[in-house]
């Protein structure tokens, strides 16, 4: 009885809400399926006191909801479950339904990648998150989807991060058409982020952008040019030069306005004396293998251990560090994803008051907490958004971090 009572609730949901949608929804062309909009809520987020469980997830235990009474599942439901942001169940659905038939791949997954796309801008919200972390788990490869964090990464000022998911998007992208797709993405992401900061003059932010790019192997020749550009504009004039060097010997002059473009910032870049030349704190490493680990100041009063990591966009901690660190001075920021060596997890984002290096205290980093282990007295790896603020250099031979702040 309690069951029947349960199917009679859900129907009667789905019919109202069918209802209130038709009314919602513009005219659609009456050959087609009908589809809704999908929209997300946005629940305000606290600060610094939010909890550090993982990313809520609803792993509802009920099983997908059977087909219609004709065998076939049903487009409707499948979108009232994404509309009530029932994700998990609406994947078990999705998977259902191609089991029954395969084509409905073609009619439902652009449903779910027109969702995503209403929730793009969703910076601190989790139903974006949550239903691509759940459906990257499953369908890692997904192309469209990960083009879709990529860019949702970019709107919420997380240029390094949409980087990393263009990177493992290019090595999923065998077929030519994903290729240039995700190419294009590349090229938007440059063009755009370059224009966001030089509008503001953060040329150290940007700088470490295209450094960035370079790290994890996803700059291209115009970004390189750039990247040279930019250590003129902050004063490493040495730098850019030997960029400058190492662009035009492999320049083979096929292309004569790429060469011109070379001659022409070479030209302008005449050695000088600069922040170059200015004394570098020396800072004692811990070598580990082929890492080197390094003490840090959170908040002028807990130290912790990183490993040095330029691949890893924003500086993280391991949450049962995290937790272990009494006191104020933590401003939540919202859940994200983030690329890691173990693919693509959940954390939460806070705004630390300081993060000390030796002698240089930055003010108000971000640091990403996310669920791993912290093994070997390691706390978290220092990422790009701390070492984008120096000219940096690693001495293997007397395991010393040389750091030249930017200014």
């Amino acid at each position: 009885m309690k069951r029947l009572l349960l199917y009679a609730s859900l129907l009667l949901t789905g019919t109202v809400l069918g209802w209130w949608l038709r009314d919602a929804t513009p005219g659609l062309d009456p050959g087609q399926p009908q589809t809704s909009r999908p929209t997300a809520a946005t629940p305000q987020i606290s600060s610094r006191q939010a909890e550090l469980t993982p990313v809520a997830l609803n792993t509802e235990a009920l099983a997908p909801p059977a087909p219609e009474a004709n065998g076939a599942p049903d487009t409707a439901h499948f979108e009232m479950l994404l509309q009530e942001q029932r994700f998990a169940q609406a994947i078990r659905y999705y998977e259902s339904a191609l089991d029954f038939d395969g084509a409905y791949q073609n009619l439902w997954k652009p449903r779910l990648e027109a969702y995503l796309r209403a929730g793009l801008m969703q910076c601190s919200n989790g139903a974006f998150i949550e239903l691509v972390d759940l459906w990257l788990d499953t369908y890692y490869q997904d192309i469209p989807v990960l083009l879709l964090l990529a860019e949702n990464q970019r709107l919420c000022s997380s240029p390094e991060e949409a980087a990393r998911t263009l990177q493992i998007a290019r090595t999923y992208a065998l077929e030519p058409g994903l290729q240039h797709s995700v190419a294009t993405a590349v090229a938007h992401l440059i063009t755009t982020t370059d224009d966001h900061l030089s509008q503001q003059s953060n040329w150290i932010a940007l700088l470490g952008f295209f450094e960035f790019l370079q790290a994890i192997d996803l700059s291209t020749r115009d970004s390189e040019l750039r990247r040279a550009t930019l250590y003129q504009l902050v004063g490493e004039h040495q730098r850019s030069q030997d960029l400058l060097v190492a662009l035009r010997e492999a320049d083979n002059g096929s292309d004569p306005d790429w060469t011109a473009a070379l001659n022409l910032q070479w030209s302008k870049s005449a050695p000088e004396s600069s922040a170059d030349d200015r004394p570098a704190q020396a800072i004692p490493l811990i070598r580990k293998g082929d890492h080197f680990l390094v003490s840090a100041l959170i908040n002028d009063v807990e130290q912790v251990l990183l490993m040095i990591d330029t691949g890893a966009s924003v500086t993280t901690l391991a949450k049962s560090r995290f937790t272990d660190i009494d006191g104020p001075g933590f401003g939540y920021r919202g859940s994200r994803l983030f690329n890691t060596a173990n693919g693509i997890a959940p954390g939460k984002v806070y705004q630390a008051n300081s993060l000390t290096l030796g002698n240089t205290r930055l003010s108000v980093p971000d640091i990403a907490v996310l669920d791993y282990e912290s093994t070997g007295g390691v706390d978290g790896l220092l990422g790009m958004n701390i070492l984008r603020n120096y000219r940096f250099e690693i001495d293997q031979d007397n395991d010393l971090l040389y750091l030249h702040p930017r200014e």
